[in-house]
């Protein structure tokens, strides 16, 4: 089975749930799956080692944390010759707001062009908005884009807006792609990102 590098950026710990959900079901199909958060890479990470490299991230005013980007950036050359996927964490695909899909693949597509990382699958997944955990500002600004884009505006308490069963859906299709006799010999060229949830 394959060795997999999972590295990820969390502010409110949604994205740290998606990964860990990930990582759960590739080890249930045998795969060895590290999962390490972006903000406390050792210095030289050993890249080599793993036979796929998943990146995760959430969208935050519009950006990614700082230390996702940076780890790609710096481990460019690897992750282009290296099975890689990249999976998005967006608030933009909660709610009912039509336009999320395009500003979910927008944010994608911003990030692998800014960092010229050309990841052989994408996908994004609807996150949560955590009002409890925000200070004051960050839950006014929150609540007035929550009412613009059709989500919950009741800040006394948290909304989860993820689909479970499409993140096991990610993870079955990466376990599928990992034991077919091809493994993971070569970058897979499949990108999408799939429906909100």
């Amino acid at each position: 089975m394959s060795k997999l590098l999972i590295v990820y950026g969390t502010t409110h710990g949604q994205t740290g749930k998606v990964v860990a959900r990930i990582a759960d079901r590739l080890n249930e199909q045998g795969h060895k799956v590290m999962l390490w958060n972006a903000g406390a890479l050792p210095d030289h990470p050993p890249l080599e080692r793993y036979d796929f490299i998943l990146v995760a991230g959430s969208v935050r005013y519009g950006r990614y944390q700082g230390p996702v980007a940076d780890f790609v950036r710096w481990n460019l050359a690897r992750l282009n010759t290296t099975p890689s996927a990249f999976v998005s964490v967006c608030g933009a695909l909660g709610g009912s707001w039509a336009e999320g899909e395009a500003e979910a693949r927008k944010y994608v597509g911003e990030f692998c062009r800014q960092t010229g990382w050309k990841p052989g699958i994408t996908r994004s997944f609807a996150g949560a908005v955590c009002y409890t955990r925000y200070g004051f500002f960050t839950r006014w600004v929150m609540r007035t884009i929550s009412w613009r884009t059709g989500r919950p505006t009741d800040t006394s308490r948290d909304w989860e807006f993820t689909d479970w069963k499409a993140v096991d859906r990610f993870a079955a299709e990466l376990a599928t792609l990992l034991a077919a006799p091809s493994g993971v010999e070569g970058s897979p060229t499949s990108a999408s990102t799939p429906p909100s949830s």
